[in-house]
């Protein structure tokens, strides 16, 4: 249901950054040793993970695109391609492996679920300066959007339990893991709402931003109906209703909704960017 081919480049990008409109350029901490390498065969071995490691960061047969969505992330929400101007061809298909360790001086502040997000986005924006030659800036712009509300029956899903099992899936930024299971249904670990709502953004023709109101992580069942096809157009044409993506009929039975809005939106605008060294 939302694991489609750009999921991993569409779901990164949730780790929380300060927003601005300046130049942007990796400062401060950096990476102790970094390799990157085309992956050729563009396949990753074993399941998808954009999550850091204790040692680092490491991801497997990803495009350019994704550790800019990790790197580059507003505090309003999500930064999705359709928020990224001026990004070739390459830094979307090309696929790369990259291995990134921390210094051992930084290994006691990056253990710390606090600190870590905000040390990798230092990071990652340093080593996208320095062996990519990135510069970038950021813009506002009204778009449209989708909204992430609850419904007014209220949230129909729990809190993530200690204690509770992993399903077997895709390990996403956060340590969130997301996987089908043999029951048809999309089974969501550890979700925070600001990922969802990246991930209904693949989605929708539209950002979708998190207005729930909920700041916990939560375990998700969402059974995709038997036929996700959009809304048919009435006489006068298809309404805001109409338009919203086919899949928020499936969040309805969780007793969430999207609201049709327009809002400031950041875009992230590539300035100068090369293959990496």
């Amino acid at each position: 249901m939302f694991m489609g081919t750009r999921c991993a480049a569409l779901c990164v990008g949730l780790l929380g950054a300060a927003l601005g409109v300046s130049q942007v350029q990796g400062q401060g901490r950096a990476f102790d040793v970094v390799s990157i390498r085309q992956n050729i065969s563009q396949q990753q071995h074993g399941p998808m993970n954009l999550s850091p490691n204790p040692a680092g960061f490491r991801v497997e047969a990803q495009p350019v695109m994704s550790l800019l969505l990790v790197a580059y992330t507003p505090k309003a929400g999500g930064l999705f391609l359709n928020n990224i101007d001026n990004l070739p061809d390459w830094a979307r298909n090309d696929r790369y492996d990259v291995d990134a360790r921390i210094l051992d001086a930084d290994h006691a502040a990056w253990q710390a679920p606090q600190n870590q997000p905000a040390m990798l986005q230092e990071m990652l924006q340093g080593m996208l300066t320095d062996r990519f030659r990135l510069l970038v800036h950021r813009e506002m712009q009204e778009k449209p959007v989708y909204e992430l509300v609850v419904a007014k029956s209220g949230a129909k899903f729990q809190e993530t339990k200690p204690d509770e099992s992993r399903p077997a899936g895709a390990t996403l930024p956060g340590g969130a893991v997301m996987g089908h299971g043999s029951d048809g249904a999309t089974h969501m670990y550890n979700m925070s709402m600001g990922l969802l709502a990246a991930l209904l953004s693949e989605k929708s023709d539209r950002t979708v931003l998190d207005k729930t109101g909920l700041a916990a992580r939560y375990s998700i069942d969402i059974r995709e109906p038997a036929r996700m096809a959009a809304p048919s157009a009435g006489q006068n044409g298809p309404t805001e209703d109409d338009q919203r993506p086919a899949v928020a009929d499936a969040l309805k039975n969780v007793g969430l909704e999207l609201k049709p809005a327009k809002e400031q939106v950041e875009k992230l605008v590539i300035d100068h960017i090369e293959k990496p060294s």
